[in-house]
Protein backbone atom coordinates (compact mmCIF):
# COMPACT_ATOMS: atom_id res chain seq x y z
CA UNK A 1 0.00 0.00 0.00
CA UNK A 2 0.88 3.45 -0.66
CA UNK A 3 2.17 5.52 2.25
CA UNK A 4 0.96 9.11 2.85
CA UNK A 5 3.37 11.69 3.38
CA UNK A 6 1.06 13.64 5.64
CA UNK A 7 2.26 17.69 6.29
CA UNK A 8 1.26 19.47 9.02
CA UNK A 9 1.15 22.48 11.32
CA UNK A 10 0.14 21.86 14.84
CA UNK A 11 -1.39 25.54 14.78
CA UNK A 12 -3.28 24.73 11.29
CA UNK A 13 -7.61 24.91 12.69
CA UNK A 14 -7.82 22.98 9.54
CA UNK A 15 -5.47 20.37 10.61
CA UNK A 16 -7.44 20.50 14.26
CA UNK A 17 -10.55 19.65 11.80
CA UNK A 18 -9.27 16.88 10.18
CA UNK A 19 -8.96 15.01 13.56
CA UNK A 20 -8.28 11.16 13.43
CA UNK A 21 -10.37 10.72 10.10
CA UNK A 22 -7.01 10.50 8.21
CA UNK A 23 -6.12 7.28 10.39
CA UNK A 24 -9.56 5.97 10.25
CA UNK A 25 -8.99 5.03 6.28
CA UNK A 26 -5.78 2.70 7.44
CA UNK A 27 -3.59 4.34 5.07
CA UNK A 28 0.32 4.10 6.08
CA UNK A 29 1.19 7.47 7.31
CA UNK A 30 4.10 9.03 7.65
CA UNK A 31 3.72 12.05 9.76
CA UNK A 32 5.58 15.39 8.74
CA UNK A 33 5.22 18.27 11.13
CA UNK A 34 6.62 21.60 9.49
CA UNK A 35 7.16 25.21 10.71
CA UNK A 36 4.05 27.27 8.76
CA UNK A 37 5.22 30.20 8.91
CA UNK A 38 8.25 29.58 6.69
CA UNK A 39 6.49 27.35 3.96
CA UNK A 40 4.31 31.09 3.92
CA UNK A 41 6.96 32.70 3.43
CA UNK A 42 8.34 30.57 0.67
CA UNK A 43 5.47 29.99 -0.94
CA UNK A 44 2.81 32.94 -1.12
CA UNK A 45 0.66 32.25 1.66
CA UNK A 46 0.12 35.19 4.13
CA UNK A 47 0.28 35.09 8.05
CA UNK A 48 -3.64 35.23 9.32
CA UNK A 49 -2.93 38.57 11.03
CA UNK A 50 -1.31 40.01 7.69
CA UNK A 51 -5.05 38.85 5.93
CA UNK A 52 -7.06 41.67 4.96
CA UNK A 53 -10.25 42.01 7.23
CA UNK A 54 -12.74 40.29 4.76
CA UNK A 55 -10.39 37.20 4.83
CA UNK A 56 -10.25 37.07 8.24
CA UNK A 57 -13.26 37.29 8.90
CA UNK A 58 -14.09 34.12 6.55
CA UNK A 59 -11.66 32.13 8.38
CA UNK A 60 -13.77 32.80 11.99
CA UNK A 61 -17.18 31.98 9.94
CA UNK A 62 -15.40 29.07 8.52
CA UNK A 63 -13.60 27.86 11.80
CA UNK A 64 -17.17 27.89 13.14
CA UNK A 65 -19.03 25.93 10.81
CA UNK A 66 -16.29 23.36 10.71
CA UNK A 67 -16.85 23.18 14.17
CA UNK A 68 -19.90 22.41 14.11
CA UNK A 69 -20.07 19.99 11.09
CA UNK A 70 -16.85 17.94 12.57
CA UNK A 71 -18.28 18.18 16.62
CA UNK A 72 -15.37 19.26 17.48
CA UNK A 73 -15.11 22.36 20.15
CA UNK A 74 -13.25 25.20 19.41
CA UNK A 75 -12.57 28.72 20.41
CA UNK A 76 -12.19 30.42 16.88
CA UNK A 77 -10.07 33.11 18.62
CA UNK A 78 -7.90 31.18 20.54
CA UNK A 79 -5.62 33.42 23.28
CA UNK A 80 -2.57 31.32 21.96
CA UNK A 81 -2.96 32.27 18.33
CA UNK A 82 -0.55 32.29 17.00
CA UNK A 83 1.82 30.67 18.88
CA UNK A 84 5.64 29.47 17.88
CA UNK A 85 5.08 25.53 17.72
CA UNK A 86 8.57 25.18 17.17
CA UNK A 87 9.59 23.02 19.86
CA UNK A 88 6.37 21.45 19.56
CA UNK A 89 7.25 20.38 15.73
CA UNK A 90 11.18 19.47 16.69
CA UNK A 91 9.64 17.08 20.10
CA UNK A 92 7.35 15.62 17.06
CA UNK A 93 9.97 14.82 14.76
CA UNK A 94 12.19 13.24 17.79
CA UNK A 95 9.22 11.04 19.08
CA UNK A 96 8.70 10.32 14.75
CA UNK A 97 12.18 9.19 14.00
CA UNK A 98 12.86 7.36 17.33
CA UNK A 99 9.68 4.85 16.11
CA UNK A 100 6.84 6.29 18.21
CA UNK A 101 3.34 6.63 16.39
CA UNK A 102 2.70 10.72 16.67
CA UNK A 103 -0.87 10.72 15.61
CA UNK A 104 -2.15 11.49 19.19
CA UNK A 105 0.19 13.51 19.98
CA UNK A 106 -0.52 16.04 17.04
CA UNK A 107 -3.93 15.41 17.91
CA UNK A 108 -3.43 16.55 21.51
CA UNK A 109 -1.02 19.76 20.32
CA UNK A 110 -3.93 20.90 18.03
CA UNK A 111 -6.14 20.10 20.61
CA UNK A 112 -3.93 22.15 23.05
CA UNK A 113 -4.48 25.38 21.22
CA UNK A 114 -7.98 25.33 19.35
CA UNK A 115 -9.88 23.93 22.20
CA UNK A 116 -8.05 23.62 25.71
CA UNK A 117 -6.38 27.31 25.48
CA UNK A 118 -3.14 26.09 25.98
CA UNK A 119 0.16 27.39 24.86
CA UNK A 120 1.81 24.97 23.38
CA UNK A 121 5.39 27.31 23.30
CA UNK A 122 5.57 26.59 26.85
CA UNK A 123 7.89 23.71 28.02
CA UNK A 124 5.30 23.27 31.17
CA UNK A 125 2.60 22.97 28.99
CA UNK A 126 4.55 20.32 26.50
CA UNK A 127 5.81 18.81 30.22
CA UNK A 128 2.41 17.89 31.26
CA UNK A 129 1.26 16.60 27.53
CA UNK A 130 4.45 14.58 27.69
CA UNK A 131 3.05 12.82 30.76
CA UNK A 132 -0.27 12.07 29.68
CA UNK A 133 0.73 10.71 26.48
CA UNK A 134 3.30 8.08 28.68
CA UNK A 135 5.89 9.61 26.16
CA UNK A 136 9.88 9.20 26.56
CA UNK A 137 10.84 12.47 28.68
CA UNK A 138 14.01 12.29 26.93
CA UNK A 139 12.65 13.23 24.04
CA UNK A 140 10.79 16.57 24.89
CA UNK A 141 14.39 17.61 26.14
CA UNK A 142 15.88 16.70 23.15
CA UNK A 143 13.49 18.92 20.88
CA UNK A 144 15.00 22.44 22.65
CA UNK A 145 18.04 21.47 20.88
CA UNK A 146 16.56 20.25 17.62
CA UNK A 147 16.02 23.69 15.48
CA UNK A 148 17.92 21.85 12.36
CA UNK A 149 15.37 19.07 12.40
CA UNK A 150 12.72 21.32 12.45
CA UNK A 151 14.53 23.57 9.36
CA UNK A 152 15.74 20.40 7.55
CA UNK A 153 12.23 18.80 7.31
CA UNK A 154 10.47 22.22 6.76
CA UNK A 155 12.98 22.71 3.69
CA UNK A 156 12.19 19.10 2.49
CA UNK A 157 8.13 20.23 2.48
CA UNK A 158 9.03 23.13 0.37
CA UNK A 159 10.79 21.22 -2.23
CA UNK A 160 7.67 18.65 -1.81
CA UNK A 161 5.24 21.46 -3.25
CA UNK A 162 3.70 21.84 0.41
CA UNK A 163 2.16 25.13 0.42
CA UNK A 164 -0.64 25.05 3.71
CA UNK A 165 -1.93 22.90 6.21
CA UNK A 166 -2.95 19.80 6.47
CA UNK A 167 -1.35 18.78 3.00
CA UNK A 168 -0.89 15.04 2.10
CA UNK A 169 0.83 14.00 -0.94
CA UNK A 170 1.06 10.06 -2.44
CA UNK A 171 3.56 9.48 -5.30
CA UNK A 172 3.15 12.65 -7.45
CA UNK A 173 -0.50 13.72 -6.43
CA UNK A 174 -1.30 16.12 -3.67
CA UNK A 175 -4.17 17.03 -1.75
CA UNK A 176 -4.53 20.42 0.22
CA UNK A 177 -6.75 20.86 2.61
CA UNK A 178 -9.11 18.57 5.77
CA UNK A 179 -12.25 18.09 3.01
CA UNK A 180 -9.55 15.78 1.13
CA UNK A 181 -8.99 13.05 3.30
CA UNK A 182 -11.77 10.43 1.12
CA UNK A 183 -10.29 12.32 -2.22
CA UNK A 184 -6.75 11.04 -0.95
CA UNK A 185 -8.38 7.50 0.17
CA UNK A 186 -9.88 7.21 -2.85
CA UNK A 187 -7.20 7.32 -5.26
CA UNK A 188 -4.97 5.61 -3.15
CA UNK A 189 -7.29 2.48 -2.89
CA UNK A 190 -8.60 2.92 -6.83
Amino acid sequence: MAQVEYWFSPISPFTYFAGDRLEQTGLSIHYRPFNIPTVFAETGGVPVPKRSPQRQAYRLQEIARLSKKTGLPVNVQPTFFPVDASRACQWMIIARDAGADIGPLARALLSAVWAEEKDISDLDTLTAMSEQLRMDPQWLADAADAGHLLEAETQVAIDAGVFGSPFYKVGDQVFWGQEKIDELAGYVNS
